[in-house]
């Protein structure tokens, strides 16, 4: 099942960087540590930055539980960082125990690239981590 998850992320990344309404740009993310986040935050990771400031992220865990990109919400975007943050709702994890809201945060460096992703079910006081790296992309 992750093979296709990823495979549906690379296909997502491509599709959206060839739509007519092309965005600003492209954050691709490669993300190290994932193994210990038991699924809930995959390696490939893209958010669209639209030109009117608004960012979709996608990953396997939103094609998966939401079938399309996500809206974030844009908690920083200055010249050295940009922070996002998004929910994936209604998630269920391979137990079968189910998730309402499922928080997520990620913080990119503009000078870097390195960027730090947190998932936390709501009502947890912690979650799991990963770090990794996005690459800028404009075509």
């Amino acid at each position: 099942m992750m093979k296709s998850l990823l495979f549906s992320v690379v296909a997502m990344v491509s599709l959206a960087t060839n739509v007519a309404a092309a965005p600003a740009f492209l954050y691709d993310c490669d993300l190290h540590g994932t193994d210990q986040a038991h699924g809930w935050i995959t390696p490939k990771m893209a958010f669209v930055v639209e030109k009117q400031g608004e960012v979709k992220v996608v990953d396997g865990v939103v094609l998966h539980f939401n079938n399309a990109p996500l809206e974030t919400k844009v908690l920083r975007n200055d010249g050295k960082r940009m922070i996002l943050r998004w929910v994936v709702t209604n998630a269920k994890a391979d137990s079968g125990r189910t998730f309402n809201n499922f928080r997520y945060r990620a913080s990119i460096s503009k000078s870097s690239g390195k960027v730090e992703v947190t998932a936390i079910p709501a009502h947890f006081d912690t979650g799991v981590r990963a770090t990794g790296v996005c690459k800028k992309r404009t075509k």
